[in-house]
């Protein structure tokens, strides 16, 4: 069911600065059944999904279009390197053109903007998450959330009211559903499209036996059934230099988990903000990987700087999400913002 939440913050959160280019809309899902269980635990590398509070986690992967709006906003001059080369010449994801000199750049989608960016680093999501919390336009990318003078395993920062979703927050999202409510007998799926059962790879929406378990990966079976050929988008098993690998986001309309997110299997991986020894997490697979990267038991790190052709992210908050302040009015010392509602789904 869809409905709007009205904004629930602090003082905090409220009372920052109006900012003009104020325009990247966020749609939500509702993560709710606080306090549940974690799943098992896989080949001993702990158990996961258990979260002890409703949140608000990114129904897509962050797009090409957001991002490029971020980039406009916050990289005329680029000191952060927020965009890499690779967004304009990797033609397997492209993509974000820029142009200009430094001080003036501007940047512009290639193709299709509803496709997820890749060659984002986790610092590059850190400092989205910020931006959004901050208001976008000229708010700040280096506080909020996270203080980016820490690096890039620089802690969530208490009252963080946008960030990048804690492994336990992905995990949940993607594979927990109590049996009471249909789910599996132990509350979680292996894959994100509610099912045990291994998904099939296809273009979307799915041309398949069971298009409620359909994604963006490799997946080669041999057999010419119009499914499982190969790359989801190509159905071929031969890689192409030239050939755009992404799927818009949510192009697998049937597919999503229980909690109503799309693409946390395949499309591309997804930074979380888990730090595991010198890394953060990320999960999910990708375009690029077969199945078994899709599983719950699948758990992968990297360095915070790390950036690839298949790498992306989406945000959570909280629970009742906020959009960007639209006008504002003085009282006294302080100030009373007009704030918009968003749309957050609930289940």
């Amino acid at each position: 069911m869809k409905f709007s939440l009205p904004v629930l913050l602090g003082a905090a959160a409220m009372f920052v600065a109006p900012h003009a280019q104020a325009i990247v809309n966020i749609d939500y899902v509702a993560v709710g059944n606080p306090g549940n269980a974690a799943d098992q635990d896989y080949s001993g590398q702990g158990a996961f999904g258990a979260v002890s509070q409703a949140f608000a986690i990114g129904t897509y992967e962050v797009t090409l279009t957001q991002y490029t709006e971020f980039l406009n906003a916050k990289a005329a001059a680029d000191p952060n390197a927020l965009w890499n080369a690779s967004m304009q010449t990797d033609l397997n994801i492209a993509g974000i053109a820029r142009a200009g000199s430094s001080g003036s750049f501007s940047y512009s989608v290639m193709g299709n903007g509803q496709r997820p960016v890749t060659y984002v680093s986790f610092l590059d999501a850190m400092r989205f998450a910020n931006w959004l919390g901050n208001g976008q336009g000229s708010g700040s990318t280096e506080t909020g959330a996270y203080t980016l003078s820490l690096g890039g395993l620089a802690p969530r920062n208490p009252g963080a009211t946008v960030w990048i979703p804690s492994e336990n927050e992905w995990y949940k999202a993607a594979y927990h559903q109590p049996a009471a409510q249909g789910g599996d007998s132990d509350n979680y799926w292996l894959y994100p499209m509610r099912t045990n059962a291994v998904p099939f790879s296809d273009q979307p929406p799915g041309a398949t036996p069971d298009n409620t378990r359909v994604g963006n990966f490799y997946q080669d079976d041999s057999v010419a059934n119009g499914y499982d050929d190969g790359y989801a988008v190509s159905g071929s098993t031969s890689y192409s230099s030239t050939q755009n690998y992404l799927t818009n986001v949510g192009a697998y309309a049937s597919s999503a988990s229980f909690y109503g997110t799309f693409d946390q299997g395949g499309n591309v991986w997804e930074w979380n903000d888990t730090v595991i020894g010198p890394s953060r997490g990320f999960r999910g697979g990708s375009w690029l990987f077969s199945e078994d990267d899709l599983r719950a038991s699948n758990r992968n790190n990297h360095v915070p700087s790390n950036e690839d052709g298949d790498v992306g992210f989406r945000v959570a908050s909280v629970a009742a999400v906020p959009e960007p302040s639209t006008a504002m009015f003085g009282i006294g010392l302080g100030l009373m913002w007009v704030l918009r509602r968003r749309r957050v789904s609930s289940f």
